[in-house]
């Protein structure tokens, strides 16, 4: 048996609070997550903090990963709903194509939660809430950060994350939709790198033989890997080519420090993990109403040298 414990919530970002009384319903409740691919480096933190916060609250965490496929995604959703657990998390690489399986948990009458990205609502899915961050907001704020880079006038290429999830998708949009207050700034190049380290370093090295100097002036990365190609750039005599990332690991912090960057955008992916349990501890205590719905959106700081120094990394190192 599972001891009762005091429960006492405080969401980050936003400045949420939220306060339960002793004995809490939450404890010994189970929730199955679903995740797309956990091998992506920027979930090792938002899982580490889901499981924190769980084993804080008494809560059985089940952290499954969908590897990227989304056939896996659903069959794993399938067994959770099988396994008939309290609430059902979900981290969809395909916000359309989870769909289906959220429709058969919502028939099963079990509580679906998307963390970090998101579900097609517009398809009859049933959310209880997303908790994460305005990915148009994201894709708004690094144009903006392009912009203070390279002024009003440049050609820039752009290296996307993995095509159809609800982060790429909004986050391209995002930041076209700023690009088009600014029409001297020219998209010259588009290539997915599916959030992976290699595959961004390889499209940064094509795009900087296909630019030459004076071809090219930025390269802008939906999320962090684009930095190996920054050291790339920089190595290789390419500091005319600027750099503007998405998220925050180490590696992109030091890469702004040692000026091989010119900044990013924070997306911390640990208050997402700490955020969605917290949450689900409100819906299972019957405090459900004072969950932000639909969207539970965290914040999103710009970083570049000016301020660098104030903020660690929000993974890795």
């Amino acid at each position: 048996m599972k001891i009762l414990k005091n429960l006492s919530l405080m969401a980050v970002g936003v400045g949420l609070a939220v306060a339960t009384t002793s004995p809490t319903l939450a404890a010994e409740k189970s929730i199955g997550f679903m995740i797309w691919n956990t091998s992506v480096p920027f979930y090792s933190n938002l899982i580490s903090t889901a499981e924190k916060t769980a084993k804080e609250n008494d809560i059985d965490l089940n952290i499954q990963s969908g590897n990227g496929d989304l056939s896996t995604q659903i069959s794993i959703v399938q067994q959770f709903i099988a396994q008939n657990v309290d609430m059902i998390m979900i981290a969809p690489s395909d916000p359309k194509g989870i769909v289906p399986v959220v429709k058969q948990a919502n028939k099963a009458g079990i509580p679906v939660m998307a963390v970090n990205t998101k579900a097609d609502t517009e398809s009859g899915a049933d959310i209880l809430t997303y908790v994460g961050v305005d990915d148009y907001v994201f894709g708004q704020k690094q144009g903006e950060l392009l912009v203070q880079a390279v002024g009003e006038n440049a050609k820039v290429a752009y290296i996307l994350g993995k095509l159809g999830t609800s982060a790429q998708l909004a986050r391209e949009s995002g930041l076209m939709d700023t690009l088009s207050k600014h029409p001297g700034i020219e998209i010259i190049g588009k290539q997915a790198a599916d959030w992976d380290n290699a595959k961004a370093l390889a499209i940064t090295q094509d795009f900087l033989s296909r630019y030459p100097k004076g071809n090219i002036d930025a390269i802008i990365d939906q999320g962090p890997e684009g930095v190996t190609g920054a050291i790339f750039a920089h190595q290789n005599g390419r500091d005319d080519v600027l750099f503007v990332m998405g998220d925050y690991p180490a590696d992109v912090r030091k890469a702004i420090q040692d000026g091989y960057v010119y900044g990013t955008v924070i997306q911390d992916p640990a208050p997402q993990g700490q955020v969605a349990i917290e949450d689900a501890v409100a819906y299972f205590n019957g405090k459900g109403d004072t969950i932000p719905k639909p969207n539970h959106y965290l914040d999103l700081p710009i970083i570049d040298k000016s301020n660098v120094a104030d903020f660690p990394p929000a993974w890795g190192g």
